[in-house]
């Protein structure tokens, strides 16, 4: 137990170590963005927390079950039906956090010494936190997945490899940010801050974000290698291809109607941005469901047999073909 344990505890621990470095790094900043920073992260976290947590806790009983009774096409299969969960819903809720990073960062925190300026560089901050969501939920199933083996080092070393890579990022995108004008200016259009003080701020949460892709990356590759054959991911790639098309169209429907109700309404209260939000917002699901529905997602009729079952009763159970279960 105590060499089993002893990577996992290294493993948690150097999270806890990146981000406070990347915090120091932050202090030699403009004055507030610690605050800013942290802000986002824990901003960030809450659908890594909703959606990737608790799928990959969820899971792990039943994988390490599967693995110690040596049952390896139904440790697979596990591995995959919730890898495909996890991409089902964290990318549309990517796009949505992106597209509503204002609404969602001024509604939550948009009181008190919070300023305008403050809002806008915490939710530019938030949408370069929120292009890893996916990445840091499927690293979550991942390593529960090597843990259930029982091999509790080889996530450790990949961990510790682009743990490394996020504060080199972070430090690399920090020179080029203030050291060449172009990336500056490219990064403060993309995320409309250009007339905000302490943009440089901004690279420490996309050095994360890069670094800790390339970590699922590297991750996924290893994972493959040691436990799945050829063709055997390929669920992966319609599940992926479906929930982006979705999302995508998603964003741009929630962001018409951002632009709609900015141009129709006064924007001048939470209550507004609330609401402006969330009708923005369901709009948007509304349109992700439809596209998931037209390209026939597997993962769209479990939730829609799911929602049966609790509302009318049904006893309707959903077979999608890919040894998905409900």
């Amino acid at each position: 137990i105590f060499f089993l344990s002893l990577p996992r505890t290294l493993g948690l621990a150097l999270s806890s170590i990146t981000i406070a470095i990347i915090i120091a790094i932050a202090t030699t900043l403009e004055t507030g963005a610690v605050s800013i920073f942290n802000f986002s992260f824990n901003l960030q976290a809450v659908p890594i927390t909703i959606i990737g947590l608790s799928y990959s806790v969820a899971a792990f009983p039943a994988l390490s079950m599967a693995f110690a009774e040596g049952k390896l096409d139904v440790f697979k299969k596990q591995i995959i039906a919730v890898a495909r969960q996890i991409i089902f819903w964290s990318l549309p809720v990517m796009a949505l956090f992106i597209i509503l990073r204002a609404q969602i960062v001024r509604v939550i925190l948009g009181s008190g010494q919070f300023t305008w300026s403050d809002t806008r560089l915490t939710a530019a901050a938030l949408a370069l936190f929120t292009i890893s969501v996916v990445a840091q939920s499927l690293i979550g199933l991942l390593v529960r997945g090597y843990y259930a083996a029982g091999q509790t080092r080889r996530p450790l070393v990949i961990n510790l490899i682009f743990t490394a890579l996020e504060v080199f990022l972070a430090l690399g995108f920090l020179y080029f940010f203030r050291n060449y004008d172009v990336f500056r200016y490219f990064i403060e259009g993309l995320l409309r801050v250009p007339d905000v003080r302490g943009t440089e701020m901004l690279m420490l949460p996309l050095g994360y974000s890069v670094g800790t892709i390339f970590n699922y990356y590297a991750l996924w590759m290893l994972f493959k290698k040691d436990f799945l054959g050829n063709g055997e991911g390929k669920p992966l790639r319609k599940t992926l291809f479906q929930s982006f098309s979705a999302a995508v169209l998603m964003a741009t429907m929630a962001y018409g109607m951002l632009s709609i109700t900015g141009r129709l309404f006064e924007i001048d209260t939470t209550l507004e941005l609330l609401s402006q939000g969330m009708f923005a917002g369901v709009i948007g699901v509304i349109t992700g469901a439809v596209v998931l529905g037209l390209l026939g997602s597997d993962e769209l009729k479990v939730v829609v047999s799911a929602l049966r079952r609790k509302i009318w009763k049904s006893e309707t159970i959903v077979s999608d073909g890919s040894e998905m279960q409900q």
